[in-house]
C-alpha cells in the first residue's frame, strides 16, 4: 500500500514502498517526494507505472512539463479508484475534509459499498448526550455532484473534451447515453463562458489597436430552398495579443452594438472596421476610428486592415456544430471558442480542472 507523504512546497505525494512515485499537478508539472510521513485513512495502491521525464523513444527528448497525455491520466490517477479520489482531492475538485453538519466535528472517510465512489464521510460522534449517525457524499459541493457517472467517467469526458473530441466520439468511448453526452458538453461550455464571465477585462487602450465586426453564423440550405435563419455576432480582436470578446446579437443596429462596444474596449483605442454605417459615430464616443472599405481594398491608405477579425470568424466557424444549435445555446459555444483561443497554449486539460475548482469550491 502507498503512503501519503508531505512534500516540497505542501505538495501531496506518495511513496511506493522505496520507490518514489511522482505527482502530477493539474499545473502539468511533477513534483517528487521529500518530508516525513502522514497519516491518512485513505490508501492508495501502486499503479505500477510513473510520470517521469527524460529521453523517450527514438531518443525523444520528454518533460515533465509537457501537457497530460491520455496515457499518464490513465497510468498515474484513474489506474485505481483510491488514487483518483485522492488525485481529486489533493487538486482541491473534492473536499479533503469535511465537518459533521450534526456535531461540528471532523467527519471520517469511510469505505462503503451503495455508492459507485466506494467512499463517503461519516460521523459517529455523540451531540447533545445523543450518538448520531451523518454521512455526507464525497461529491457534496464538487463538479460531480448530482451526476450517475463514474468519477473516473468524468474525468475522461473532461479529458477528452478538453483534448477537443466532438460528444459523439466521447460518447463512444464511454459507452454513455447520448442525453448524457449531450448534458456534460453543455456542462463544460457553462464552465467555459462563466470563467470568461468572471475574467472578462476590457480590450484596448491608448495606442492599442482593436478589430471589430460583425458576421452572421448558423444559416444554412437544406432541403429544396428551406432557410435555417442564423445569428448575428459581434467581435473584437486585439492586434497585439489573443485577447477578444464575441457577443451573440439579435441585429447590427448603432443602438446594439454600440453599447457592446463601450462595454468591451476602453476609451482612447483605435478602432479598426469595415463601412458598415453602425460604426459612423465612434469618433464622438472617445474613439479612434480607421475603416477599410472590402468592396475596394483589404487595407486602407493608412495600411490599417481587418484580417486578423476576419481570420478569428474562420476559426470560430469551423468550432461551431454543424447541425441543430439552438440560438439560446450560441453563446455557450462562442464562450468555448474563445476559453480555446485565449489558453491555445496552455494544457487545457489543466486549465479546464483549475476553472472548474474555482466555480465549484467543495471545501
Amino acid at each position: 500500500m502507498g503512503q501519503r507523504v508531505a512534500g516540497q512546497n505542501s505538495v501531496v505525494c506518495y511513496i511506493i514502498g522505496k520507490r518514489n512515485m511522482l505527482r502530477v499537478g493539474v499545473d502539468g508539472k511533477v513534483y517528487k517526494t521529500f518530508g516525513c510521513q502522514a497519516g491518512n485513512s485513505l490508501k492508495t495502491k501502486d499503479c505500477g507505472t510513473q510520470y517521469t521525464s527524460g529521453t523517450g523513444s527514438y531518443q525523444r527528448k520528454t518533460n515533465a512539463t509537457l501537457h497530460w497525455t491520455y496515457d499518464e491520466l490513465k497510468d498515474t490517477v484513474l489506474c485505481n479508484r483510491e488514487t483518483l479520489i485522492r488525485w481529486l482531492m489533493d487538486e482541491e475538485v473534492i473536499a479533503a475534509r469535511r465537518t459533521c453538519p450534526v456535531c461540528g466535528e471532523n467527519m471520517e472517510l469511510v469505505v462503503c459499498t451503495d455508492r459507485s465512489d466506494g467512499y463517503r464521510w461519516e460521523c459517529r460522534k455523540r451531540a447533545n448526550n445523543k450518538r448520531h449517525k451523518s454521512t455526507v457524499s464525497i461529491r457534496k459541493g464538487s463538479w460531480f455532484e448530482q451526476s450517475n457517472l463514474t468519477l473516473e467517467e468524468i474525468i475522461k469526458f473532461t479529458y477528452w473534451w478538453s483534448e477537443g473530441l466532438t460528444q459523439e466520439q466521447i460518447k463512444k468511448q464511454l459507452h454513455i447515453n447520448p442525453n448524457t453526452a449531450v448534458d456534460w458538453d453543455m456542462f463544460c461550455r457553462e464552465t467555459c463562458e462563466v470563467t470568461i464571465q468572471r475574467n472578462s477585462e476590457k480590450l484596448g487602450g491608448e495606442g492599442k489597436v482593436v478589430q471589430i465586426d460583425e458576421s452572421k453564423v448558423g444559416k444554412r440550405k437544406y432541403h429544396r430552398g428551406h432557410r435555417v435563419e442564423g445569428q448575428w455576432v459581434f467581435g473584437g480582436i486585439e492586434e497585439d495579443s489573443r485577447r477578444c470578446f464575441l457577443v451573440a446579437v439579435e441585429d447590427r443596429s448603432e443602438a446594439t452594438l454600440l453599447p457592446i462596444i463601450k462595454d468591451w474596449i476602453e476609451p482612447g483605442t483605435l478602432i479598426v472596421s469595415d463601412c458598415w454605417k453602425s460604426y459612423h459615430n465612434l469618433d464622438k464616443h472617445g474613439y479612434s476610428h480607421q475603416t477599410v472599405n472590402h468592396s475596394k481594398e483589404f487595407v486602407n491608405e493608412d495600411g490599417y486592415n481587418t484580417n486578423k477579425m476576419e481570420g478569428h470568424w474562420r476559426h470560430m466557424k469551423v468550432s461551431l456544430p454543424v447541425f441543430g444549435t439552438r440560438k439560446d445555446k450560441y453563446s455557450s459555444y462562442l464562450a468555448e471558442f474563445i476559453w480555446r483561443h485565449v489558453n491555445k497554449d496552455k494544457d487545457l486539460f489543466a486549465t479546464f480542472l483549475n476553472d472548474v475548482k474555482t466555480l465549484y469550491n467543495p471545501n
